[in-house]
């Protein structure tokens, strides 16, 4: 009998850095990929010292999410991060409301 393991976003450290050629290696992208999303502004890097673009955990879940849109939906990388960045304002809206009502009918 086979047992999935399941790794929860709470088991790692989200702001951990990636070098870009692990990033894609662990994505199945060609590093050029990466960087020209990187260069466009649709995945933001963080730089290491000797000036090396590098990855987080969460970027790199971001750009997974823009497979996803891009494979399953046919959207291309720029309409995927518009969509990402819609879906977290509305998930921070719906906090937002959360929080309010909270307050003021509790």
């Amino acid at each position: 009998m086979t047992t999935t393991a399941f790794v929860r976003l709470t088991d790692f450290d989200l702001e951990e850095p990636f070098a870009l050629e692990e990033a894609a290696e662990a994505t199945g992208t060609p590093p050029r990929v990466l960087w020209q999303l990187v260069r466009s502004g649709l995945l933001e890097a963080v730089w290491d010292e000797t000036g090396r673009p590098m990855l987080t955990a969460r970027a790199m879940l971001r750009f997974r999410r823009m497979q996803r849109l891009h494979r399953d939906l046919g959207v291309n990388f720029a309409g995927a991060a518009v969509i990402l960045d819609l879906v977290d304002r509305i998930e921070q809206l719906r906090r937002e409301i959360d929080e309010l009502h909270s307050r003021f009918v509790a």
